[in-house]
């Protein structure tokens, strides 16, 4: 039976590279749109906080006095307790930072965040503001484009930040232009961690806010909730999807269901289409059906045949559009597309575009696709295979 379907593709290939190519293409644009709107989810903390990418934020409480001290112990515990990627510990404080050298023509100061990181321990925000993966030197600061336009300073100059009661004076290290911009992000100025916190706080271990990039589950919850209880400090712990900043992801979230619906609709159209030119090929070919009657073929067989070809041809095409959707996406992935001057702007938010598609984004399609192709032509099959060889010469 297998042979002579594999037989009857090659005799009638017109019509088997037509079923395959409408399969190829259907199943390419079904994984490629599945996989642009799997970016759009993948985005969303970066779409407000640029490269800050935690999925976890514990925080000292209200009435804890706003710090928590952190470690490498501390470290290891938190990351043992919820298998997270990474675990990276800041202080972040609202401060005043002005030009001692600045003209009556600029303003004397400007509210600013004043973010102590290590750099060394965080790649993706050191990548993102152009900067080395290396701790800033303790007198430095990274000043962000709009703020240092504002003050009118530059590389080099000196500027007087006001923090916690504190005064302090840096020498602007670089005026940086965020890869991914956020709104957030433009009220950033970056400085070592350790010396600011010693500065502040007379320790250079405390901190206020604590990343965990871990799955955003129960058992995640429960290990991270742990570990903090044994800082000794009243935590609170948050997740992104239980922040404020979440609803700004609404937007995205409406074209990703948006996407799926018209893809899900194009793809079952073209499932339905394909479904009539199969029909329409095996009508062209009752005249071999009833041969194969004459010569002592069952309906049943013949049914078994046809739907194998089917089925072959299926699976070439949806190789063939696997492989073309596969492509597809290294390629815009290697071009590297910034969406903050393209039109995916409007969906990913102000970031690289990165196609990353999962298992399922292949799988649906090819179970939907095989599935509705053989169920809506089993009855025409059936009605076809089960007539006399005589009715099926007359058919012809």
């Amino acid at each position: 039976m297998i042979r002579l379907a594999l037989h009857d593709v090659v005799h009638y290939r017109r019509e088997a590279a037509g079923v395959v190519s409408q399969v190829a293409i259907g199943i390419a644009l079904f994984v490629i749109a599945l996989s642009f709107v799997g970016s759009i989810g993948q985005n969303a903390d970066r779409l407000v906080f640029g490269s800050v990418g935690a999925t976890w934020l514990v925080e000292p409480s209200a009435d804890s006095g706003g710090a928590l001290s952190f470690d490498a112990a501390t470290a290891e515990r938190f990351s043992s307790a919820s298998d997270a990627k990474s675990v990276r510990p800041r202080l972040q404080l609202t401060a005043n930072v002005s030009n001692p050298n600045g003209s009556s023509a600029r303003p004397e100061s400007a509210s600013v965040s004043l973010i102590g990181a290590d750099l060394s321990t965080e790649p993706q925000l050191a990548e993102n503001l152009g900067l080395p993966p290396e701790r800033i030197g303790t007198q430095h600061i990274e000043l962000h484009e709009k703020t240092a336009s504002r003050l009118g300073v530059m590389a080099g100059d000196e500027v007087s930040i006001s923090v916690a009661g504190t005064e302090i004076t840096y020498t602007v290290d670089d005026v940086v232009t965020p890869d991914t911009p956020s709104f957030v992000m433009e009220s950033w100025a970056i400085v070592d961690r350790d010396s600011l916190a010693e500065r502040v706080h007379g320790d250079p271990d405390s901190v206020n806010a604590i990343l965990v990039d871990a799955a955003d589950d129960e058992s995640a919850r429960v290990g991270i909730t742990t570990a903090a209880a044994a800082l000794g400090t009243p935590t609170t712990v948050s997740s992104w999807s239980e922040t404020s900043w979440s609803a700004l992801m609404l937007g995205p979230k409406i074209w990703g269901i948006l996407l799926v619906s018209v893809f899900t609709f194009t793809y079952v159209v073209i499932c339905i289409g394909l479904t009539s030119l199969i029909y329409s090929a095996m009508l062209s070919r009752v005249g071999d059906l009833a041969v194969l009657k004459a010569v002592g073929a069952r309906g049943g067989t013949l049914r078994r045949m046809y739907l194998a070809e089917v089925v072959a041809q299926f699976i070439v095409g949806y190789a063939i559009g696997a492989l073309i959707a596969t492509a597809t996406v290294a390629v815009v992935n290697l071009l590297e597309v910034s969406s903050t001057d393209s039109a995916f702007a409007f969906a990913v938010g102000s970031t690289k575009l990165h196609l990353d598609p999962s298992w399922w984004a292949f799988a649906a399609p090819f179970a939907i696709g095989l599935t509705l192709t053989v169920a809506v032509l089993w009855f025409p099959v059936h009605g076809v295979s089960k007539q006399p060889a005589l009715t099926l010469l007359e058919l012809r």
